[in-house]
């Protein structure tokens, strides 16, 4: 049997395989190794999922988790799963590789994430064999739910855009320009405050500078990221992630525009990485 962990900074999605057939589905908390210490994250591990994986049956775990990007991070997590897992093999990857092996399977193209922040890479079938660095949410992060909200609020308080969405942000949040602008410079985490926001987005795009907005930072993630890769108007782009699912009808119509030839969309890549560790 092997298991397949899909690991974001809030949450972690376990699966086991046992010959391709799914035997239990586990959802626990996060672990970044940028936010974890090396005991924490193995006290965290033992107290998850002590009572819901028979560990010694296992003869492999897979783990693609966010924050494992360089050998000692994934050094980290492997250190810690390895007393939990005695018996098995430990592979440990980043959560890029398994949105390009969940969408691209063995094919060659270009994998995508479009959820709170984002990410995109070439993949050759194998393995990822180009990746522009992730300046996160200050400094890049467009197409993102972060990037979106801040585009959005942006427009919002410089009164670009629709005046009574404007009136209906400050109703819904309870908060009016200047409460906004501490709520941004006053206050912790503001770019949770700002992913927040793109569901607000989604249940405005009744309003055409809204829609717009979106449109604008799908854009601008073409230009900033994928237009970057040699060849990509030949290549094929598939996207996972919860901002490129939601707003897909949006984002299918920049890729057209663009003259970019989509794959798939994927809300979430477990399902791809099951078929993948599968064949």
């Amino acid at each position: 049997m092997i298991v397949i962990a899909d690991s974001g900074s809030t949450k972690t999605q376990w699966v086991v395989l046992n010959r391709g057939k799914v035997i239990s589905d586990i959802t626990t908390q996060g672990f970044n190794p940028y936010y974890y210490k090396p005991d924490e994250l193995k006290k965290a591990l033992f107290e998850e999922l002590h009572y819901k994986i028979d560990a010694e049956k296992i003869e492999e775990v897979f783990f693609y988790g966010a924050g494992c990007s360089n050998n000692k991070n994934c050094s980290l997590v492997k250190n810690a799963l390895q007393p939990f897992f005695t018996k098995a093999i430990i592979h440990t990857e980043h959560d890029l590789t398994a949105a390009a092996a969940a969408l691209l399977q063995n094919k060659k193209g270009i994998a995508c994430i479009l959820g709170t922040g984002c990410n995109s890479c070439m993949w050759d079938g194998e393995k990822v064999t180009a990746n522009l660095p992730s300046l996160g949410w200050i400094l890049a992060d467009e197409g993102s739910g972060t990037y979106l909200g801040r585009l959005l609020l942006q427009r919002m308080l410089s009164n670009d855009i629709e005046e009574e969405l404007t009136e209906k942000f400050y109703k819904k949040y309870n908060l009016n320009f200047e409460s906004t602008l501490h709520k941004i410079y006053g206050e912790p985490f503001p770019n949770q405050f700002f992913a927040s926001l793109s569901k607000f987005a989604g249940e405005n795009l009744n309003y055409p500078k809204c829609r717009q907005t979106v449109k604008d930072s799908f854009s601008d993630f073409i230009e900033k990221q994928v237009s970057k890769y040699p060849g990509y108007q030949n290549q094929t782009v598939s996207f996972t992630g919860s901002v490129a699912f939601v707003f897909q009808d949006i984002l299918k119509e920049v890729l057209y525009e663009h003259n970019i030839t989509l794959g798939i969309i994927m809300k979430k890549p477990m399902e791809g990485l099951i078929k993948y560790h599968s064949r």
